[in-house]
């Protein structure tokens, strides 16, 4: 760890920085500097909640605060030395003691590498055999899309000098922090773990950021690792055709200007994601509304809203962040809502970072790596067990066990005391269906809208739309100059608009329909040679970071590619008994869990009520599955001499 900016420090940095210190982390850092395990027993001792400080008294806290600072001035000083890392079972005594929970021995090789233990640099895959230089250089990738998954696997084969090519719709990278501009468009992830592990940022002004600054943080990834020269931009993919005989994919790409070009790759990586074409239900008379309409999604900023009567179809993610910003603006605010969702209360989601705070996570050595743990675990496999039905529980339509009863209790009681114990918002707000069951929302001021005046949130869905307003299922007419839709995305639409045909000419599309299954949901059988990231299954509803997920497909899919050119081969495809197994599995996990409750309807199920876009994995089990690929799950053309 760089020191550069610790030996500058004065006493007074120093001790003004402690002050804004997470007092658990300090401990177990603490500990962790003075290899001192007894220093983690006793009675005041991390709690499991989000700071963690609910068990440790004041006088404690100064204690623990002014051990550090000491320990810090002698590092400042040159008077100690930053020691190795503890052994694993140390390590895991010490992350159980900070989280206030048994974490398991299986957490180890992955908190070393994702949570940067064992450094912050893009960990470096090893070829088995190295390849002839022609070799590499001649096999061509292509990846559609740069957004995060995109930028991710492409900062993966660049690594290991794979050639790649990129296919953007979008003038610039960025993806869906491209593409999504509606006024407060931010993360529900904590901004230290939505982040690429190897591309730590130290600078981020919230715990919570908005759009721009993950988009800023985006730009610069891709200017660090130099990945525009790479990239095409404004040009789509219409097409993608597998040739059998060369075992290589023949693509259709369009610019801007409209212009055509075959491109041939010989292997293919979907990066587009699931949440990426905005979906409008055909409701009647939709093009007769002589206002102006769009998607939250694709907002469109010429419209000034103020002294509008606007319309907000849905109460997602995305409604949750922009109607709070517009309802000040607004005439009148009305609100169409089918179901409630789940709404957290969490104090750092408006809070900024404050300075002291950054240079604890730059200049305190391993502060950052257990910080990040801390969300791990705090938004991801911590509350892993809430999410799974006891056959026991007695209050099935309400929560799934123990676990999730608390989760409910403190999401009603906080949800109570925003509201001021109004009855009818009350009603309308808290859902009748248990914890997790739709996807979590974290209140930006939304109660505090609900109290405004000028705002109707409607426990009803969309009759049909007429010119001059919307029609509620009581017939009653809303009137309305400016309809917003916040009504989600083609979710199992994967891939879609392109049509890929693979092998024999069978499409995606029809083999999917709207049931899509692939291997750790990166790859199918008929489509050799293709990868994908955020496919089917890997959707994270319950926490974690669309990024982790990232990162361990990018791994995954780039080591399978070094084993097709290490040994010459022509052609990957998983085998058919590997996936079926695979989805039998993720189905079997999901009969257990929260999102096949039988009396809630979302997103995340098909037509016949599979789950086909979540994860039913603890973060860990993905990371150890994608870790390294099991060659005999593939099989594998002979190579190009045979």
């Amino acid at each position: 760890m760089d020191l550069t900016e610790l030996k500058k420090a004065t006493n007074s940095v120093i001790r003004k920085a402690l002050t804004d210190a997470n007092i658990p982390t300090l401990l177990i850092v603490l500990a962790h500097l003075e290899e001192d395990l007894p220093m983690l027993s006793g009675d005041e001792l991390p709690s499991s909640s989000i700071d963690g400080v609910s068990n440790i008294s004041p006088r404690r806290q100064r204690e623990i605060r002014d051990y550090v600072f000491r320990v810090l001035c002698e590092l400042r000083d040159g008077k100690r030395s930053i020691p190795p890392l503890p052994d694993a079972d140390t390590l895991q005594k010490m992350a159980s003691v900070y989280v206030n929970q048994p974490v398991a021995e299986e957490y180890i090789p992955m908190m070393l590498s994702d949570m940067g233990f064992d450094g912050t640099t893009l960990e470096k895959l090893k070829w088995q055999q190295q390849p002839p230089k022609q070799r590499r250089d001649e096999f061509k990738v292509t990846i559609i899309g740069a957004g995060i998954s995109g930028l991710c696997a492409a900062v993966h084969l660049q690594q290991a000098g794979i050639p790649f090519v990129i296919i953007e719709k979008n003038p610039t990278v960025g993806g869906t922090w491209y593409e999504n501009t509606y006024p407060e468009c931010g993360v529900d992830t904590p901004n230290h773990f939505y982040s690429f592990s190897f591309e730590p940022n130290f600078h981020w002004s919230r715990f919570y950021s908005k759009r721009d600054e993950i988009f800023a943080y985006l730009e610069r990834f891709a200017n660090k690792y130099d990945l525009r020269r790479h990239i095409r931009f404004e040009t789509e993919v219409l097409r993608a055709d597998y040739d059998d005989s060369e075992k290589s994919w023949h693509l259709s790409i369009r610019d801007k200007n409209g212009r055509e070009e075959n491109l041939q790759t010989n292997a293919l990586i979907s990066a587009v994601g699931q949440l990426n074409r905005p979906k409008i239900p055909d409701f009647p008379g939709r093009d007769t509304f002589e206002g102006a309409a769009f998607h939250s999604a694709q907002w469109e900023p010429q419209h000034d809203l103020k002294g509008k009567k606007v319309a907000v179809i849905g109460t997602g993610a995305s409604a949750m962040q922009f109607a709070p910003a517009i309802a000040p603006l607004v005439e009148e605010l009305t609100i169409f809502q089918r179901s409630p969702h789940w709404i957290r209360m969490l104090p750092d989601y408006h809070r900024e970072v404050s300075e002291n705070k950054a240079w604890l996570l730059r200049n305190i050595p391993y502060y950052r790596n257990w910080y990040r743990f801390k969300l791990f675990w705090s938004y991801g496999d911590g509350i892993w067990d809430s999410l799974h039905k006891d056959p026991e529980w007695l209050h099935r339509d309400r929560s799934l066990n123990s676990e999730n009863e608390y989760h409910r209790q403190v999401y009603v009681r906080n949800l109570r005391a925003a509201l001021d114990d109004d009855a009818d918002l009350i009603a309308k707000v808290i859902p009748d269906y248990p914890p997790f069951a739709k996807r979590m929302l974290i209140d930006n001021h939304w109660c505090e809208m609900l109290k405004r005046d000028n705002v109707n949130l409607l426990m009803s869905g969309v009759q049909r739309i007429e010119k001059n307003g919307v029609v509620d299922d009581d017939d009653a007419l809303h009137e309305a100059d400016l309809i917003i839709y916040a009504t989600g995305f083609h979710a199992h639409d994967f891939l879609s608009p392109m049509e890929i045909h693979g092998r024999d000419g069978n499409t995606l599309s029809k083999a999917w329909r709207d049931d899509p299954k692939a291997y750790l949901g990166i790859t199918t059988p008929g489509f050799p040679n293709m990868f994908m990231l955020y496919g089917p299954n890997t959707n994270l509803a319950h926490g974690g970071s669309t990024i982790f997920h990232a990162e361990c497909q990018a791994r995954y899919i780039t080591q399978c590619l070094m084993h097709l050119i290490e040994t010459d081969s022509r052609e990957i495809e998983v085998r058919e008994e590997v996936n079926a197994d695979y989805n039998d599995r993720v189905d079997i996990e999901h009969n257990s869990m929260v999102w096949t409750h039988p009396d809630v309807g979302n997103w995340y199920k098909n037509s016949r009520g599979r789950v086909v876009s979540n994860s039913p994995w603890r973060l860990v089990d993905y990371w150890s599955m994608t870790q390294q690929p099991n060659f005999d799950d593939f099989k594998w053309a002979g190579n190009k001499n045979g």
